[in-house]
Parts: structure tokens; sequence; C-alpha cells
């Protein structure tokens, strides 16, 4: 118990700010079940180091969207692929895989029979995965999640990687896990292009029935645990807006909702479609990515129900119903059972029969059962990723 004690003491002050007195006292009661990871140090942005992985909560509750751009320009930096880490000697813009590509990948951290992921160094010393589409398109099986090492270890630590230690937990009674603050994560999604393409697009090659062919990327989800709730951000290449929408409109369903960029745009036109000054974008190929909007509360300053989606990620689904951080609320475990038991939307569809997310805070029928009862669930803090774990093997 000291030691969890320690760990939320380490967060208390920024907890007490958000009024989360309440997390700390779920995590002390179930800290017992859990072993305890450290908070990412506080690393502001630096123009001179844009390269440093960045966790800065003031930033990110009182100007998200450039500190949106700030994660932008650190997770898309050039790597140093056999560390894990920004290559300093390289410049935003060069070719080769980024910062997030030589983070631990879904693949890499469920594995069959959840045997015991490898190591943050091993891994980096074997190889990093780029997860590109197995057809034309990313589509939901094959999109990518990656994972820094702060969020890694806590899911590898605590054995999470395993459907049946989650059903542990909630058999213990651990009501929600605690992610360790400066924890990251990145969803990536691509579409082919031509060899003309390439300057514009962060590119990779792979072979497809024999041949090679070209994967541009069109999208990323970039989340951080900057504060209990944590902080959402999502991009998406300027093609998707009407190019691939035309190409492939059964999945890119162009731009319903407007962006939303103070960053780059001023207050009378938040959707200017511009790149924000002072990142060094101009002249590289991450010039052609636009910031659709950030997201750090269910609601805004009048109690209206914030939206945040994704055109390409979140193709599936009615835009105009789409809250990042109100889909990821639901994401639990139960005692037994599947692994998404509390789904993302209320399962309802619009009249272009696509899916109606959840948007503002929960409602708390969802978790009862039908006698209002609360259903022992394990809150999974917000990551939907947590639901590729895998049964343990029954072998000796």
């Amino acid at each position: 118990m000291n030691k969890l004690i320690k760990h939320v003491n380490s967060s208390a002050q920024l907890l007490l700010l958000l009024g989360g007195i309440g997390a700390i006292a779920s995590a002390a009661a179930n800290g017992e079940h859990l072993i305890e990871s450290q908070d990412l140090k506080i690393t502001k942005w630096n123009p001179e180091k844009p390269w440093r992985e960045l966790h800065d909560p003031r930033t990110a509750l009182n100007d998200p969207d450039h500190y949106a751009w700030q994660l932008f320009v650190s997770l898309n930096w050039p790597a140093n692929e056999k560390r894990c880490k920004p290559n300093k000697k390289k410049w935003l813009g060069e070719e080769g895989p980024v910062v997030w590509e030589v983070w631990r990948e879904k693949t890499q951290t469920f594995l069959a029979d959840a045997q015991t992921p490898k190591s943050w160094k091993l891994g980096c010393d074997q190889g990093n995965v780029i997860a590109l589409p197995s057809g034309v398109y990313s589509i939901e099986e094959d999109e990518g999640v990656y994972v820094n090492r702060t969020q890694y270890n806590y899911t590898r630590d605590n054995k999470l990687y395993s459907l049946d230690q989650q059903e542990r937990l909630v058999a213990n009674g651990v009501e929600d896990l605690s992610f360790p603050l400066g924890s990251k994560s990145v969803k990536s999604s691509w579409v082919v292009i031509n060899e003309i393409d390439k300057p514009r697009y962060h590119w990779h090659e792979a072979i497809r029935n024999g041949e090679t062919v070209i994967y541009g990327l069109t999208a990323l989800h970039i989340v951080s645990k900057e504060n209990p709730t944590w902080f959402w951000s999502t991009f998406e290449h300027v093609d998707n807006e009407s190019r691939w929408s035309q190409v492939y409109p059964e999945a890119f369903l162009g731009w319903q909702v407007p962006s939303k960029d103070s960053a780059a745009c001023p207050s009378y036109n938040l959707s200017c479609n511009e790149i924000p000054v002072g990142y060094e974008l101009e002249g590289t190929k991450w010039k052609y990515f636009r910031l659709r909007g950030t997201q750090t509360g269910f609601v805004d300053t009048r109690g209206r129900p914030t939206l945040l989606t994704n055109s390409r990620i979140e193709y599936k689904f009615d835009q105009q119903t789409m809250s990042c951080i109100s889909c990821h609320a639901a994401a639990t475990k139960g005692l037994t059972g599947p692994p998404m038991p509390v789904l993302g939307g209320p399962g309802t569809v619009n009249e272009q029969n696509l899916f109606h997310g959840y948007t503002g805070t929960l409602d708390p029928a969802i978790f009862e059962d039908s006698n209002g009862e609360l259903i022992p669930y394990l809150g999974l803090d917000y990551v939907w990723m947590l639901r590729n774990a895998k049964r343990e093997s029954d072998q000796p």
C-alpha cells in the first residue's frame, strides 16, 4: 500500500485541481492489486528541442490546440529505431519511421495465449512493427495502435494483456485502472497512394499479392494522459476532405463536422484549414495535415457535450454524435464474458446506417443491471486497446 500512496501523491496536486479526490480514493482502495508505475516527468515544449516527449498538463488544459500541434511535431519526429527514441540528428519531415512508429504496437503487446510481451528494451533491439492495411485502406481490424513506454510498462507489469488477469482484478474488487500520467497512445490509418503522392505523405511500402504497394498516412489519433480524463486530439490529411471521399466513399465520408483549430486559425474562423506558424511544418510532408480538434472534457462551459471525430478512423459512425472521451469512458471489463461488455455507443444508427456514438457524460444506467444495481466492471481508464487482451493457455 505504501508504494501506491507514493504514486498517488505524485499526481495528487493535479487530481485535486481537477476535482479528482474520488479518483485518488479509488486508486488507494484498490492499489494493492496493481503494480506501481512512475508518472512521466513534466516536460514543456522547447522549440530548440522539438523532439522531446512532452508531458505538460497546464498547456494541455489551457491551450489544447497548441499542445496538440506540439505533440504532433514531437511524435512525428524521425526515430532512432534501435533506441525507440527521437533521432536528434534528423529534421522533421525526413523519410523513415517516426517516433510513435517505434513504440509498441498492439500486436507486440497482446500475444497468443496471453504470453508476456518483451521488455521495452528487448522490443527495441528486435525492431519495430509498422501496422499497414491488408487491403487498399485501413479498416478497424488492421489499424495500428501504438503506446509509449509509460503506458506499455503499466500494461505489461500488471498483466493487462491477459483477459483472465483483468477478470481476476474484478474478482478482487478493483474498480478502476489508473495509468500513469504521461501515458500516450497513437492510432493510425493508411491508404494506397501513387508514386507521385510521396512528397505529400508520410509513407511506407509493403508487398501485397506479389507487388510493391505504397501506403500513405491519412489520419492520426494522439491521446495523452495529461489529466484523469486524458487529452484527446485528432489529425487528418487534407486529401480526406474531398479527394479520397470521391474515390472510396464507403470508407472516406468527408468532413461533415468542421475542424476547430485555435492554434492555426483566427477565433472567427476556427475551420480555416491552415497549419500553425512556429512549428516548422512548412516545406515538409506534415504541412498537409490538419488538426480536426481537441478534447479535454465531456462538456463545455455551458454544459453542452463536446464533439471530436475523425472522418477516416470513425468512418462507421455518425460524425455529428462522436465524442472520443465519451466513447472511451465506456471501456470496461466484466467478471466474465467478452472484452467489451459495454459498447462505445448506444447501438442505434442514423438514416445513412452509421452508428450513433455517445456524447457528454455517460448515463450511469449503462453500467447497471435490470434492477438498477451496479455491475462489477473493471474500468479500463479510457483504454479501449485493452480489449485486445488474450485468454491464457490452459496448458501447463
